[in-house]
């Protein structure tokens, strides 16, 4: 089984208003793009890990799946790249794959923070970004 955490709480960046956004340099706008948001995957554990305890509601939430391995889930952890000019990669967005919302915010109402899934209605709440 695969345990992931998943992002719960807005990035401080998604409060910025567009004239804020337009003010930026261009470095500082690639990482307004590439910022995590809520639901995306941000580490994924085998069954049983030991969550310290900031990983918890209100900043993450985790989501079990029992029918999971854990390295076939590991590639949620991926960012989305792409290599610029030079050939250099590019971090495009920091995680590459999301949880909806709604998950998330249900699993912020239960008492432990933790939801369990079955691998049919995980990859129906599952979002992979595309650049």
């Amino acid at each position: 089984m695969a345990e992931l955490l998943v992002k719960a709480k807005d990035h401080w960046m998604d409060s910025l208003k567009q004239e804020d956004i337009d003010k930026l340099s261009d470095h500082q706008k690639e990482a307004y793009e590439a910022r995590t948001r809520k639901g995306d995957i941000i580490v994924v554990r085998p069954d049983g890990w030991k969550w310290g305890k900031e990983e918890c509601p209100p900043n993450f939430v985790v989501i079990k799946l029992p029918e999971v391995k854990y390295e076939d889930a590991k590639k949620y952890e991926d960012s989305l790249m792409e290599e610029n000019e030079s050939g250099e990669p590019k971090t495009l967005k920091t995680r590459q794959y999301a949880v909806d919302v709604d998950t998330v915010n249900s699993c912020i109402l239960e008492a432990k923070g933790q939801k369990e899934l079955s691998k049919t209605v995980f990859d129906t709440k599952l979002t992979q970004k595309v650049s």
